[in-house]
Order: C-alpha cells, then sequence, then structure tokens
C-alpha cells in the first residue's frame, strides 16, 4: 500500500527498519528458547512460537517460523491474560503464565508465558511466548473422557513477580511431571528467551530515541489490514463450501465449513460440523481460529508479516459445542487428530474460485500433517542409559511429517509438515532419549495423491523397542488411518496410515504396552493430488518411478503411462491409456 492511501507517518525505509528490528529480535527469542530448551519437542521439533505485542496486546512482530497453530492466537492469549491480570498491576520483572486450553493453543501441554516489558517506567510493549512441554501428568492419550484426566491446569497466575520466582508454582509444576527437570529446562527457557526480547526491546526503543511503540504498532495494524483487505476485494464476493473427514475415535467426523466473500470482509462458519465427543480430539476455538487464518494468509496474502491488523477482516465462527469449539471440561489432549482438517476444508472452499479470484497455486490438496506417536517408561537399571537422560522416566514424542498437498504448478513437498510447520526429529537424537532403535526410516512409495501436480509422500518407520523395563506406546495426533486426506480440483487422495505391531494392525489411540524386541510398523499418510493425473508430463511420471516415489503399476493405472525397463515412456501405449487425454 502507498503512504498516501494507509496515512503513514513513517518513510518506507524508517518504517522497513524498525519492523525488520522487530522481527528480529523475535527470531532472536526463538532461537533463545529452542538453544535452552531440554526436550526434543521444543529443541528439535520446533513445537514453539514466540511475538512482540504492543502495550495493548496487539501483535506488532511475530517470527515467520512460528507454528500457524500459535501464531495468530497469541494475541487473543494476551488479551484474555491481562482481563485475569490487568496492566496496572504488572511491574518490571514480572512473567505471567498459564496452559488453560480456552485461553492458550488447544491443550494443556502448551504453556503461554507473557512478560511486560517496562520503559522510562511505564508497560510499552509484550514479550510472549508458547511451547510444547512434553509431560505435566495425565493419562497423554484421545481415551480421556474430560480434561479433568488430561493433567496439571494453571490458572492465570504469575510465575514471576519482581523478578522474584513462584516456587510453590514451580513446586507444583514440577510435581505433576513425570519428567520434572526437562519440564523445568523447558520453562527456563521459555522464560530466557522473554528475557532476552525484553532486552532487545528496551535497546532499540533507545536507540532510536523512542518514548513507545504505540504509533510504530498502529502503523504496522493500518499497513497489514489494508493489505488483507485490497487482497480480500480481488475475489468474487459469494459464498464457496468445503467438507472434509477425520477419523475420529470411535466413528468419522465431519470438519464443514461455509467461506463467504462480501466486499473487503471474509467469514468462515463452520456450521454443521460434528459435535463434541467424549474423547480427547476436541478442540478449542482458539486453535480453530489459527488454524483457520492459515489457509487464508497463505492463498491470499502469503508474503505478509504477522500483525493483529491483518486478521481484521476475517471473521471466523464455529457452533458452541461442536468438536471445533467444545464446552468444558471436553477432552482436547489431541485436539490436533481434528484441526488440521480445518486448511483442507478451507482450501476446498477456496478451490472454487480458481481461476477466476485465486490463482491455482493458492490452493492445496489435503496434506498428511503432523503425525506424532509417543514411547513412555520408566529406565530400566539394565538399560543402556545415556547421560542426557535427566529424569528417571522417559516421555518422548516423534514428530513424524507426512506429505503436502500439491497446488497449481507445484508438487507437493515429502515428508513436509502442513499446516504446522514442525521439524522431523533426528532419530539419531530421539533413540539417545528412549531405548528404542530405528530400523527403517523411508518415503513411502505410491503414498503421494495422484494428479497433474503429485502429493507429497509420508514416511514409513520401523522401531524395535529395546528397554527390558514398562514402556507404552501410544499415537499422537494421526489421522487419515481411515479416511484418506483428499485431493483437490481432480487429484486423488494421499495414501493411508497404518501402525501394527509385530505385523499385526493395532487401534494406537489408546496406551499400548511394549516389551523388548517388539517390532513397530508406522506409516503415515501422503499429501492429496493437485488436478486431473491423466494431464501430469508422462517424462515427470517416469522421473517419479526411476526416483521410487511412484510404482510403475500406479503409473500405468492413475497416470496411463507404460514404462519401458529403462524407464522410458512409452508413448504409443499412454496415448492408448490417457484415451487421448
Amino acid at each position: 500500500m502507498s503512504s498516501a492511501q494507509v496515512g503513514t507517518r513513517y518513510d518506507p525505509i524508517t518504517l522497513e527498519v524498525l519492523w525488520s528490528r522487530l522481527v528480529a529480535i523475535v527470531e532472536e527469542a526463538e532461537a533463545t528458547l529452542v538453544r535452552t530448551s531440554y526436550s526434543t519437542t521444543v529443541g528439535e521439533a520446533d513445537d514453539h512460537s514466540a511475538a512482540i505485542l504492543d502495550a495493548r496486546g496487539r501483535i506488532l512482530a511475530q517470527s515467520p517460523h512460528g507454528m500457524p497453530g500459535f501464531i495468530a492466537i497469541l494475541g487473543n492469549t494476551a488479551r484474555a491474560v491481562l482481563k485475569e491480570i490487568p496492566p496496572e498491576t504488572l511491574h518490571p520483572g514480572d512473567t505471567i503464565v498459564t496452559n488453560d486450553p480456552w485461553i492458550c493453543a488447544g491443550h494443556l501441554h502448551d504453556f503461554n508465558l507473557l512478560r511486560p516489558i517496562f520503559y522510562q517506567g511505564k508497560i510499552v510493549a509484550y514479550t510472549a511466548n508458547t511451547a510444547h512441554l512434553s509431560d505435566i501428568g495425565g493419562r497423554m492419550s484421545s481415551e480421556t473422557p474430560d480434561l479433568f484426566e488430561e493433567g496439571l491446569q494453571l490458572p492465570v497466575i504469575k510465575l514471576f513477580e519482581r523478578g522474584r520466582p513462584n516456587d510453590t508454582a514451580m513446586a507444583f509444576i514440577r510435581k505433576n511431571s513425570r519428567t520434572p527437570k526437562q519440564i523445568i529446562g523447558d520453562l527456563n527457557a521459555q522464560l530466557a528467551a522473554n528475557q532476552i526480547a525484553d532486552r532487545r526491546i528496551q535497546e532499540m526503543l533507545q536507540e532510536y530515541g523512542l518514548e513507545d511503540l504505540e504509533a510504530l504498532s498502529d502503523e504496522i495494524q493500518t499497513r497489514t489490514e489494508a493489505a488483507m483487505r485490497s487482497a480480500i476485494e480481488k475475489l468474487p464476493d459469494g459464498e464457496y463450501h468445503g467438507q472434509v473427514y477425520s477419523d475420529g475415535y470411535d466413528e468419522t467426523l465431519t470438519i464443514k465449513v461455509k467461506v463467504t466473500v462480501r466486499g473487503s470482509e471474509l467469514y468462515i462458519d463452520y456450521a454443521g460440523t460434528s459435535a463434541q465427543v467424549p474423547r480427547a480430539i476436541n478442540c478449542p476455538f482458539n486453535p480453530v481460529y489459527a488454524e483457520s487464518v492459515f489457509p487464508i494468509r497463505t492463498a491470499l496474502t502469503p508474503s505478509l508479516p504477522m500483525a493483529d491488523g491483518g486478521l481484521r477482516p476475517i471473521h471466523i465462527t464455529a457452533p458452541e459445542g461442536s468438536i471445533l469449539n467444545p464446552r468444558r471440561p471436553a477432552a482436547v489432549f489431541h485436539r490436533t487428530v481434528v484441526v488440521h482438517n480445518c486448511q483442507a476444508a478451507i482450501f476446498q472452499a477456496l478451490s472454487q474460485m480458481v481461476p477466476h479470484g485465486l490463482a491455482p497455486n493458492r490452493v492445496h490438496g489435503h496434506s498428511g500433517c503432523i503425525w506424532a506417536f509417543r514411547f513412555r517408561g520408566l529406565w530400566h537399571p539394565e538399560d543402556r542409559r545415556p547421560q542426557s537422560a535427566v529424569d528417571d522416566f522417559f516421555v518422548q514424542a516423534y514428530l513424524a511429517n507426512g506429505g503436502q498437498g500439491a497446488a497449481g504448478g507445484y508438487d507437493g513437498k515429502s515428508a513436509l509438515s502442513m499446516p504446522d510447520n514442525c521439524a522431523n526429529i533426528p532419530i539419531e537424537v530421539y533413540e539417545n532419549k528412549a531405548p528404542v532403535l530405528w530400523l527403517r526410516k523411508e518415503l513411502t512409495t505410491d503414498s503421494g495423491g495422484a494428479g497433474t501436480q503429485r502429493g507429497g509422500l509420508g514416511q514409513s518407520f520401523e522401531i524395535r523397542v529395546l528397554g527390558k523395563g514398562d514402556i507404552a506406546f501410544a499415537l499422537g495426533a494421526g489421522d487419515k488411518i481411515v479416511n484418506a486426506g483428499p485431493g483437490i480440483l481432480g487429484g486423488g487422495p494421499g495414501g493411508r496410515a497404518y501402525v501394527a505391531i509385530n505385523g499385526e494392525p493395532v487401534f494406537a489411540r489408546r496406551w499400548i504396552s511394549a516389551k523388548e524386541g517388539d517390532l513397530f510398523s508406522i506409516r503415515n499418510p501422503g499429501g492429496g493430488g493437485f488436478g486431473d493425473p491423466k494431464r501430469r508430463d508422462p517424462a515427470a511420471v517416469a522421473e517419479d518411478v526411476r526416483l521410487g516415489f511412484v510404482s510403475a503399476q500406479r503409473a500405468r493405472d492413475d497416470y496411463g503411462v507404460a514404462l519401458g525397463a529403462d524407464f522410458s515412456v512409452d508413448a504409443a501405449e499412454a496415448a492408448r491409456l490417457r484415451g487421448g487425454a
């Protein structure tokens, strides 16, 4: 947007310098969190996010690497927290904490820390972060019927006051974890991240001679709002619909969405979505909001920096009592089983604007998403226990990414977490945290949905249990065992997921006892394809077969491409199979 359009107080260069400085501060805070964390969930899988908020609790800057499930909600969380503990009661050195799923990121393991930043005697900003702490008690599986079985619930309280720790709160957290040293280590990492952001904001204000950040924040909010409204106005007015399915726990669940475009406003309504269930797969509204904003920002303004202004034209609702807006005390631990389907339903709705309003490369088939599983148990005296095992218990999650859904113009990335952006944990790190051995880890042939653009491949694993003690296994954010992730605009579905122990398929949403020597076979889902598979370049199909992404049989059946022994395309047979397509 031009300066005249938004009534700027800053010339473009100064604005860019200051805005980039804020983003750099958040990135340094996140790097501090990762470097000083104890768990693989935070330090390796990047299950965290951080932000700078202005004095009114509006998102001012957020790292572009932050999890989409956290990104848009830190402002909502901060404002809810400040209703409980008003700004006038805060002092330098205070830190507020809560893990309330309806205030924070949807389940008890995501802890939010908020710290006021004081400069020249007044609050000028807040620094906030959210991180997934690996164990806070509870059953930690989808089988729980309500929130009270899911672990420690922390109300909105001060974890630090005037720089002094709340020893009682720390003791409660420590006593409710199977891995207390690891949990406190991660909490200290969150505290360190907020401290570094506080210091850097004060340095920035002093360096540029600013009294506060209010004028800069107003500028950023105005510009991001104007950019989002401009993008929405380019879409054709109307109602657009999408519907996808989650495996659920006891039965398949429906995620239904209506996207309405009206001028510069965009409305997302989940009416018709399944009701909440007495299992730990319900999702409080905050993560639903964040996961719904993600496909809109991806499709309309992919390069727009995150700020509250860009969210103002987007209005999201879900029926109270549904799986996407459950009533307390619904169980929510594995809410990602359901919520990761939201982006696919919205992309389906947006695809109805292609090519009149949206380019094909702005919509995706369903993605395989995060596919988490965990091993839990006690170290046995005869186990080869690594020095890095700081607790007697081990509780180790593995975030195994499925395939990304394809979009117009490019194939889906393989083993890429979408809509969230958690990293694949190196198996060497995991093997040093739990008594298991990876025998195989590879991309799964034929798991990418067929299409003009192929969906990304999922992964397959074989894991041997080495531990001699009591060990349990449970699936985390795993979906698409029953219902494959659909393609888009004629693309085929991604490959379905699978879990087996010693060759026998199992229902792994509950804890399963494991013993030394047991072999776990795990396959996570692939991404959906984009467009008619018969229109895919035969040379690209041949290359997929050569690389092992697609089998020769599926090349023939799905793509209508016959190949010779040297992967050459039989043009005459392909023409016959494709029927002149």
